[in-house]
């Protein structure tokens, strides 16, 4: 889901339209299964402003569950974890016939576009957008569940670097066996789940957050060997071999530490040296 609010050029509707007790006002995302909507309030009168995001399955669960069947995860999963890094859900309808749900406005870009457009950001920088999304992972997983589809696409990040996780569409329960059919973005994708094989676990979500570090900080941007190895761990093959979400809190943040003042002060830690 590639959003971008700031900027971008909502297409309004030729006449508002109302779902629940939300009316839409332009749409900013149309995929296969569903719709993204700018939203205010119904009720709201003289006040253009439009806080909120709808999503909305684009056909009746009958007609085509897969829409339904994502706005059901993103509830479920939004209910159950909760964190200042994560994407909330503050209302829903799983109605059969128009399930849908509301989200805060996340004012940002998404690191995709940051990576497009934008030079490469010093290494501290990254490890810090990293950090607040393994944080959010970090509750998701304790809460049951996993995200699988991290990717450059679903991190929003504010102008003032706060980063949201976002679309948990394709989340599932841990424990869960492989769907038979794939679901998320190969490019980010742990063996695992490309193969379809055995029980879901979180760990295919930090393998995803480990490609996604790989394109935050590229090998000929020669990174310290501390970030090198950290990378390794977190896109080994099994995965069993790779750190949790909590233990990556930890260890990004002592890198983040690290790294800040060897940017800080580099002199002096070549005189060190």
């Amino acid at each position: 889901m590639e959003l971008r609010l700031t900027q971008s050029a909502p297409k309004n509707l030729s006449a508002p339209r109302t779902v629940g007790i939300w009316r839409l006002v332009a749409r900013i995302h149309q995929g296969p299964w569903t719709e993204l909507y700018l939203a205010q309030p119904a009720d709201a009168t003289g006040s253009p402003r439009c806080d909120y995001v709808l999503k909305i399955a684009r056909k009746p669960m009958q007609e085509q569950p897969e829409g339904a069947m994502q706005i059901r995860a993103e509830v479920a999963a939004a209910s159950d974890a909760s964190h200042p890094n994560l994407i909330p859900v503050l209302d829903a309808s799983l109605s059969a016939s128009q399930p849908y749900c509301v989200m805060p406005r996340i004012e940002g870009d998404t690191l995709e576009y940051r990576l497009e457009r934008s030079q490469p950001q010093p290494i501290p920088v990254s490890l810090w957008w990293c950090r607040q999304s393994v944080q959010a992972l970090a509750a998701l997983h304790a809460a049951g569940w996993l995200h699988r589809d991290l990717k450059p696409s679903n991190l929003m990040i504010s102008d003032r670097g706060h980063v949201t996780v976002l679309d948990l569409g394709f989340a599932v329960r841990h424990r869960t066996l492989h769907d038979p059919v794939f679901r998320g973005t190969p490019e980010f994708a742990a063996p695992e789940l490309l193969a379809g094989q055995g029980m879901l676990s979180a760990s295919a979500d930090i393998f995803a957050l480990g490609k996604v570090m790989q394109r935050l900080i590229p090998a000929e941007s020669q990174p310290p060997e501390p970030v090198q190895q950290l990378l390794q761990l977190m896109t080994r093959p099994n995965p069993q071999d790779r750190p949790t979400a909590a233990q990556l809190v930890d260890q990004l943040l002592k890198l983040e530490i690290e790294t800040l003042g060897r940017h800080i002060l580099p002199s002096a830690h070549s005189q060190a040296a």
